[in-house]
């Protein structure tokens, strides 16, 4: 019995970092993963936040939602994809703005969305 959870646990650890089996298992566990990606894009939709909010703190302005994904290649960012694989994405308002990941049904603008909390946009002198 031992032995038996031992090559489970191994072949999971396997389909979750090597990515082609990972993808090649996806539809299988989803619904397993998706908590552990729900969790992985929150973390870092709040990190590039508070990259956002540095940059903010340091007089630059923040960046037009089309030059998001140049912004975070400047910034040396290493994903700028979420866990299911869509973009994250930068939504400004006059007043407003927030980073956010599509969630689980990579759509984005509805309830599953994973969102940053709302910082304020300095306008540009």
């Amino acid at each position: 019995m031992g032995r038996i959870f031992l090559i489970l646990v191994l072949a999971l650890v396997a389909v979750l970092t090597i990515k082609p089996l990972r993808e090649r298992a996806r539809p299988q566990i989803e619904f397993v993963l998706n908590p552990i990606y729900q969790w992985e894009a929150k973390n870092r939709v709040n990190e590039i936040y508070r990259v956002l909010e540095r940059e903010r703190a340091q007089g630059s302005p923040i960046p037009k939602p089309r030059d998001f994904h140049a912004f975070l290649a400047r910034e040396g960012s290493s994903a700028d994809v979420d866990p299911w694989n869509t973009p994250f994405y930068l939504a400004s308002s006059r007043r407003t703005y927030h980073v956010g990941s599509a969630g689980p049904d990579r759509v984005r603008g509805n309830a599953d969305d994973i969102i940053s909390k709302s910082g304020v946009v300095v306008p540009t002198r």
